[in-house]
């Protein structure tokens, strides 16, 4: 059996709670304030059970004070019944009713011409011209106008057959390819069971005595029954009136407009960036204007920032880009449709669809290429840009699910059919990062643009320190996975070449050229000649006519070169030099020596000799025993 649900709407005292009960045989109003001042206040919920359907009816309140509670009920119809009395014809309330469903894009709708036993047909053909014209142009224009009493039962039958061909119309909710998502409507106690919520299913399916997540607050639960018009259920479906008895919740803990979702899936947020359209009959809209947004069951407040080129304001009957700033988090997925209200006068000015809700603070006249993907694009298009926009970050199936709503398994299938050109996969498949090529495209460019500039400055540098390198082209929050992606990738691009610690470019010459070439020919000649009477650098800066620190950055080099070998502060050897001098003491191998006897072999002041001497310790032609040392 197909599930669907049907919203009243219409003005105050127009009839939509006597015709709910005319149709289904149940009174909605539940309150005592309700049934004393005889008006709807809040929502009210009844059950209709067809050949084809099972019908969940939400008949909301008609008086301007309560629009924010018709608001929560309307938000997950599929087939709003619209009600104008025919003694009155359109009043103020169903005017802006019908412009919240319009907003909304109920996809489906009926108009009854209640109270038809109180005027002449005359007085009905009048009302139905001026409600033609009010529908003309928008999804109830063709729609079956029914005159009804709901007092003499005078059209109800015909009532009903026009709701049933209505819903025929509308397809199913996504119930396998979407996450469950339920917006809270109603919280409250059964005594025996204890807390209990009622909403309309949007997505997915919920099993019985499954965890839940309660959002926002994070509030973690079990389903513990779930039970559809009374009836109890092993899950909940997309497209039904639900109601779910959670476990170790209090109802104080509750409200309205939190959602009862998967645990650790979705994430709330207080930036949404949405595509706005403002009503014909709107003052225009200015920018950082506070507003009322409501979404399914919740109503927050926050202002809006117009983010395309719209300029300072959107005009009556105009769209633009916007983003919804809020004063609280909500749980928002892209293509939820919203409406908004004026925050003082509470009157509805327009509505639209999130293109999404983690994207950070926007300024105006952002890329508009960004807007048109989110909200035109193909699924792949739009994974593939929210892998762009993540950048260096990457993101986790886990992240495309938060702001798709779309269950992992079908967005991993997508990634892998239709987006293998535009993204990389990292890590193991359980825990897998997507990259977007383009961004690496970006690495590559920005290390080469780097590396071009680190040795047109260090002209006597061997190479890069690699931490040095990833830290300019990478942030500190980049995954291993991506980091050791990337340096891969620019050596595989012959970018790079890695020697230990160190990065160079591939066929950089590493000969110094002009007076830097000349300068450490000079001095590596003059430790060459100078064999064991090693110069001191102090000595060289007073001798050679150049800046100290390009005579000392000129020996650094010869060292990295490995043309000298540094021993000690200031002392260093030609590599020359001390082969041969380390061959000739293993001419004396197995031999005992001491510090004496090493300087009267070489002719060596202690200075010299005694660094020397740790080096051969270190490279293992010597060995020190006590105070003397045996030559290996």
């Amino acid at each position: 059996m197909k599930r669907r649900v049907v919203g009243t709407a219409g003005h105050i005292d127009h009839g939509k709670t006597a015709l709910v009960r005319a149709i289904t045989g149940v009174d909605c109003d539940r309150l005592p304030e309700e049934k004393r001042r005889g008006i709807t206040i809040d929502l009210g919920f009844a059950n209709w059970v067809s050949d084809a359907f099972q019908i969940g009816f939400i008949d909301v309140p008609g008086h301007e004070r309560f629009v924010k509670n018709m608001l929560a009920g309307v938000g997950g119809i599929d087939c709003v019944l619209l009600v104008i009395a025919a003694d009155e014809s359109i009043k103020p309330q169903t005017r802006e009713h019908f412009a919240i469903c319009r907003l909304l894009q109920i996809p489906a709708g009926v108009v009854a011409l209640t109270k038809a036993d109180l005027v002449e047909r005359e007085i009905i053909d009048l009302v139905r011209l001026e409600v033609e014209e009010l529908v003309r142009g928008s999804f109830l224009e063709s729609k079956p106008i029914l005159p009804v009493s709901s007092v003499s039962g005078e059209g109800i039958e015909e009532l009903k057959t026009a709701i049933l061909a209505s819903l025929g119309s509308v397809g199913d909710r996504d119930a396998s390819s979407r996450v469950f998502r339920l917006p809270i409507d109603r919280v409250f106690t059964v005594k025996g069971f204890g807390t209990v919520v009622t909403g309309t299913s949007i997505s997915g399916t919920l099993g019985a005595d499954r965890d839940v997540e309660i959002l926002p607050g994070g509030l973690r639960s079990r389903a513990r029954n779930i039970q559809v018009h009374g009836t109890a259920r092993d899950e909940a479906v997309a497209g039904e009136r639900t109601s779910i008895n959670l476990a170790d919740v209090e109802v104080e803990q509750l409200v309205r407009g939190q959602q009862v979702v998967p645990p650790g899936i979705f994430r709330t947020s207080q930036i949404l960036t949405a595509r706005l359209e403002l009503l014909p009959n709107s003052a225009p809209l200015e920018n950082q204007t506070r507003i009322r947004f409501h979404q399914y069951s919740a109503e927050l407040l926050g202002s809006i920032r117009i983010v395309d080129e719209s300029g300072a304001e959107i005009r009556a009957g105009n769209e633009a880009i916007v983003q919804i700033r809020l004063e609280s988090p909500v749980l928002a997925v892209a293509g939820d449709r919203f409406v908004i209200r004026r925050y003082s006068p509470p009157i509805t000015i327009g509505g639209g669809s999130i293109l999404d809700a983690h994207l950070p603070k926007l300024s105006r006249g952002s890329r508009p290429e960004i807007f048109t993907t989110l909200a035109r694009g193909t699924l792949a298009e739009r994974l593939a840009l929210l892998a762009k926009l993540a950048g260096l970050r990457a993101v986790t199936l886990r992240e495309l699910q938060t702001r798709t709503g779309i269950r992992a398994e079908l967005l991993r299938r997508e990634i892998e059919r239709d987006s293998t050109p535009l993204l990389i996969a990292l890590g193991e498949a359980g825990d897998r990062l997507w990259l977007h090529r383009d961004v690496v495209r970006n690495v590559r460019k920005r290390a080469m643009e780097f590396l071009a500039r680190y040795f047109e400055t260090n002209r006597m540098s061997l190479g890069v320190p690699k931490g040095e390198l990833v830290q300019k082209i990478l942030s500190s929050d980049v995954d291993a996975a991506v980091a050791g992606y990337v340096m891969s990738d620019l050596a595989n691009e012959k970018i790079i070449r890695a020697d230990g610690d160190l990065v160079d470019v591939p066929g950089r010459s590493k000969d110094l050229g002009g007076v830097e070439g000349e300068l450490a020919r000079m001095i590596e000649k003059r430790f060459r000649d100078a064999e064991l009477k090693v110069p001191p650098v102090s000595e060289l800066i007073q001798t050679i006519p150049q800046k100290p620190k390009v005579i000392e950055g000129v020996v650094s080099f010869l060292v990295k070169r490995g043309a000298l070998v540094r021993l000690a502060e200031g002392i260093y050897l030609h590599r020359d030099v001390l082969e041969n001098a380390k061959g000739r003491i293993l001419a004396h191998r197995g031999e005992t020596i001491d510090v004496a006897w090493f300087k009267d072999f070489f002719g060596l002041s202690r200075k010299v000799a005694i660094p020397l001497l740790e080096f051969f310790d270190q490279a293992g032609v010597t060995k020190r025993v006590g105070d003397r040392r045996q030559i290996l």
